[in-house]
């Protein structure tokens, strides 16, 4: 986060909710391709073809289909909130952004991607 106070969030949608991600995890929005495809952890998509395309290390990529990209919001930090531990949220689920009178999930999108997926178990060079 930087020295402002401000974040900057991907603000998307899928199947109807809003939803918001760490602008500096994404990068690029592009088509959806269910080769790369984490799945749909957040519900599937109504009718979207875009897909937020985020790196998972060691130069590998993942897709996010969600139906509509709002585009980017500076938000101030003082508008974010984080999941209380004891809520039994999906492990994705980092904190919720308050946008007025909404309440905006923030998502970590690498935690979307199963564990098996991330490389973890491919020790050495």
């Amino acid at each position: 986060m930087s020295e402002l106070g401000e974040i900057d969030l991907v603000v998307f949608e899928v199947g109807g909710s809003r939803f918001a991600a760490d602008l500096t995890q994404v990068r690029r929005i592009d088509i959806d391709e269910p080769t790369e495809s984490v799945g749909h952890p957040l519900g599937a998509p109504l009718k979207g073809s875009r897909a937020l395309v985020f790196g998972v290390g060691r130069g590998h990529e993942r897709r996010l289909a969600v139906d509509v990209v709002h585009g980017v919001s500076r938000v101030p930090v003082t508008s974010l909130r984080r999941m209380p531990p004891a809520v039994h949220a999906a492990p994705f689920s980092i904190g919720a952004w308050l946008d007025g009178d909404d309440t905006v999930l923030l998502v970590d999108l690498i935690s979307l991607v199963p564990a098996t997926e991330e490389g973890t178990s491919h020790h050495g060079h």
